[in-house]
Formats: structure tokens, sequence, C-alpha cells
């Protein structure tokens, strides 16, 4: 259930002319008629609170929709937000907000940074996205800007698995961002899209196929759909087809809880009930790569004597 506060972001009231806003600029106010004697009275009397040069709080507590707000009037013309501050105003899960807003503009807009608004020019074209809320680039677009700031490439997997998974941006957009931005820091997102062009699905099953590749193991195929007596359909993460055999990577963490959690066990009688081989390996058992691929082969050697091929 929506809260009242995500409601008003994300279907916002028509606002009423004759309101002062919560956030709004010097030159915003001397078009409603202030005078500057009036807006550094309101500012010196705690009325009104300079957060950002030349732009004003008006209200009490200043909240992260403020804030995103505040950095595009600071910003000025043309300003659209990136990042994690766009991708968290799209409702991209999992994405922790920053004290630096990443702010960007068009060339003729000569706004420089200052404290927490990160004001970056770009020659690129910029595309708005067209949901509702603050003005912000594309997911694709603020996806690739915040991975190109991450030190770990687990970050960026993760990251990219989630905002292709939740149908956020294809792998083909992400990938025409990559090309055509910049390309210092883009090593880490380059090698998660090449995982996730594999069919990964998630940053440890993206690890995983790495290992696999990189051992010689093939044979499988990744996120295969697997059709039940009933006409249901299961998503595994590595099926080989000729073992009949299921490898899942499996955490709580990567199924969203307890009731994901539940859900993994359900799959796996179904599987079974086919006649498949199902094992599950936590993403802790990717940290030692050359035991997880002795498992895999012992386990696959193992399948093929009990089918007796």
């Amino acid at each position: 259930m929506l809260s009242p506060r995500r409601l008003d972001e994300i279907c916002p009231l028509l606002p009423d002319p004759d309101e002062i806003p919560r956030v709004i600029t010097r030159a915003e106010a001397l078009r409603r008629g202030f005078t500057r004697r009036e807006v550094e009275r309101r500012v010196s009397s705690g009325r009104w609170r300079r957060i950002l040069p030349r732009t004003y709080f008006t209200g009490g507590d200043l909240t992260e929709l403020d804030r995103a707000v505040a950095a595009l009037a600071f910003a000025g013309d043309g300003a659209l937000l990136s990042g994690a501050a766009a991708l968290r105003h799209s409702d991209v899960r999992g994405v922790r907000a920053t004290r630096s807003i990443l702010v960007l503009v068009p060339p003729p807009n000569r706004t420089r940074p200052f404290d927490w608004v990160d004001v970056r020019r770009t020659f690129r074209p910029l595309e708005r996205e067209q949901w509702l809320g603050p003005a912000r680039v594309t997911a694709a677009r603020a996806t690739s800007d915040l991975a190109l700031t991450m030190p770990r490439l687990d970050d960026v997997r993760a990251l990219v698995a989630r905002v292709v998974q939740d149908r956020h941006c294809s792998v083909d957009e992400l990938a025409r961002e990559l090309e055509q931005g910049p390309r210092q820091g883009s090593a880490h997102l380059r090698r998660a899209l090449t995982e996730v062009g594999y069919g990964a699905a998630s940053a440890p099953e993206a690890e995983a196929a790495v290992i696999l590749r990189r051992h010689g193991i093939s044979g499988y195929v990744q996120n295969a759909e697997i059709r039940l007596a009933d006409g249901s359909v299961r998503i595994v993460d590595f099926y080989w087809p000729e073992l009949r055999a299921c490898l899942e990577i499996d955490s709580v963490e990567w199924h969203t809880g307890p009731a994901g959690w539940s859900g993994t066990w359900d799959r796996h009688l179904d599987l079974t009930k086919l006649g498949l081989s199902v094992i599950h390996r936590p993403p802790s058992a990717l940290r030692t790569p050359l035991r997880f691929v002795a498992d895999i082969r012992e386990w696959l050697a193992a399948r093929r004597i009990e089918l007796g091929r």
C-alpha cells in the first residue's frame, strides 16, 4: 500500500498558483511579486531557509523530494536528475540515497556544482523519463551514471541485474549508454552487461556463470524454462538438458525474504516430480571458486552415471 507521501510524489495535486511552493528560487519569488528586501527579511526571520545559492526552502522538514526539487531549481534550465537520485524517484529497489545529487545540464547551462549538488554539463542528448515526479533522465542513463561511481563489481552486477529484472530498462538500452558514455570507470559496467547478456538474472548467478565458463563447464542453459505437468513454467538458474540437471544459486537475500525462500523449496519439489536432479548452492559458495567447480563437476559426473551416460 502506498503511503500518502509516496502517493503525493507519484500523483501530485495541481499546485495552487497563489500558494508559495516548498522550494522557491529568488527569480521565482520576484516573479510572484516579492521584492529582494522581502526575500531577505523572510530568510533572516527564519520563515524561509537558504539551502542553495538563490534557492530557498519555505516548508518544515526537508524531505528527499524537496532536496531533488531544490537541486533541479538551483541547476536551472534543462536540468535533469541522474544517478542514485533519479533511480530512487523511479522506484528502483535497493538504491541507497546519497548526500550528493547528480544533476545533468545541457551545454548552454553554465551552473557550477555547489555543496551537495553535483552539476555536470553533458554534450550528449538528454532524454527525460516520462513518469511523474522530479525531472530525471531515463533509468538506463541513470544506471550507467551510478555504475561509473561504484568501486565494487558485485554492486554494479546487482544494480544492472535489478533494473533489467524489474524492467526499468533493457540490456540493449544499458549497452547503448555504455558505448555512448565515458570510458573511464566503465570496466565494471562493461563486465556486468556482458554477464547479463549471457542471461544472468542476479549478481550471484552472474558470478557463477563466469566461474563455470572460466573452468570449461558447459552444456547448460541459463534461466531455462521448465514446463510442469499442469502447463505452468518454472525458471531455473542453470539447466543441463542432456542430464536433466538443475543448479540454483539461492539465498534469502536474493529471494526477497522468507516467503521467497519458502518458494524455492516449492519449486524444488515441482522439479523433482519431473525426475530432475536439483541442487542448491548459496552465494557464499562462490567465494571459493575451485571448491564450487569441483562440487559441480562431481555432481554432474554422478548424474551421468545415474543416467547411464
